[in-house]
């Protein structure tokens, strides 16, 4: 696993981050806690020590032990009895729902209030007393920024958190937000198929701010699981929050794949490391996020970090992977830089698809 320090935590973190949105079995598709318990566990063996969680992730399956609201943080809870101390632990607040009605009725709220009994809460969950990281989930648009910062000031004077940061805020109420209160950490979403929060990424990074990637396998896409659309159901979040299993991106998004297909044959990986070393390989991204709901999607995005890629040839080779055109991107790969780069025309095809 490759490690790197988050902004100004001084923290040496894994280069992937263990996401947990999808453990609670909702909204992505069939999952079941035991997986999700033994891909939480792989990963951990597999040297990733930084894991993200929010309150609003996951709702359980009917009759299973965690069902509910908080259901992510119950699970990791479980997960990580024992070995708290050896994983850099971040949830979110500020984003709440109505217990009865489930996470379709989410509603953002960053108040005072809401900052320090969303953490109090989590912590519960957690069964921690404290947090590594907290993130305000969502800007509500109506409260002050200075409340925010009072917030998470007291939440640190108080112990119960050791960083604050904020997540989907736009790169102006962030550095406001900064001013008032250094932060430690933003999380964004960025992949190859989503690359509008480039700069953004790029100028937080440059104020000291460290960086967290989500959606960086773009909801699944890029791991090559989809060649043909695929219909999901009533609230999936892969059709409701995504947009790149719509028209025309995603028939887009396909000719992106094929050109992946060609490097991930020449290097003998999987499509989803091609992409995570992308993504962890732009020097403005500290660490990348994706999900894992079985141990073999685990040991899949782990692996990007764990072993050495051979070249073309079939001998170890830590130098550049080019292109057809010559627009090169650094990519990390298996404890080795090397340099992925992709066609020019692809990144034209996906910013006219935007």
């Amino acid at each position: 696993m490759r490690y790197k320090t988050l902004g100004t935590t001084g923290e040496k973190l894994s280069a992937l981050t263990l996401g947990t949105w999808g453990i609670g079995g909702t909204g992505w598709g069939e999952t079941s806690q035991s997986n999700s318990l033994a891909a939480i566990d792989r990963m951990l063996e597999l040297g990733v020590n930084l894991v993200d969680t929010a309150p609003v992730y996951g709702f359980g399956n009917p009759g299973e032990q965690d069902f509910g609201f908080g259901c992510a943080e119950r699970l990791l809870a479980k997960a990580l009895k024992g070995r708290r101390d050896k994983v850099f632990l971040v949830t979110k607040c500020g984003l709440n729902y109505d217990r009865s009605k489930g996470p379709s009725s989410a509603y953002r709220s960053m108040s005072a209030q809401e900052i320090r009994e969303g953490c109090e809460n989590s912590l519960r969950r957690l069964g921690t007393d404290y947090l590594d990281l907290l993130l305000v989930h969502w800007p509500d648009g109506k409260t002050p920024l200075e409340e925010v910062a009072q917030a998470m000031e007291d939440l640190i004077r108080r112990g119960l958190i050791k960083y604050y940061g904020v997540s989907n805020f736009s790169v102006e109420d962030t550095l406001r937000l900064h001013k008032m209160l250094p932060m430690q950490a933003v999380q964004l979403q960025f992949s190859l198929v989503s690359r509008q929060t480039e700069q953004t990424l790029q100028t937080l990074h440059d104020a000291g701010i460290g960086t967290m990637a989500y959606g960086a396998l773009g909801s699944g896409i890029l791991t090559g699981a989809y060649r043909t659309k695929p219909e999901f159901g009533p609230g999936d979040m892969r059709s409701s929050f995504y947009h790149f299993f719509e028209e025309p991106t995603f028939s887009k998004v396909q000719g992106l794949l094929k050109i992946m297909d060609e490097i991930a044959g020449k290097y003998d990986v999987p499509l989803s490391q091609v992409a995570l070393n992308w993504v962890a390989g732009c020097p403005f991204v500290d660490t990348a996020i994706v999900g894992a709901s079985k141990v073999s999607h685990a040991e899949q995005c782990a692996g990007a970090f764990a072993v050495q890629h051979r070249s073309a040839s079939g001998t170890g080779s830590s130098r550049g992977v080019h292109n057809k055109v010559g627009s090169s991107l650094v990519g990390y790969c298996h404890n080795k830089l090397i340099r992925i780069s992709l066609l020019r025309r692809v990144f034209c095809a996906l910013a006219s698809s935007a």
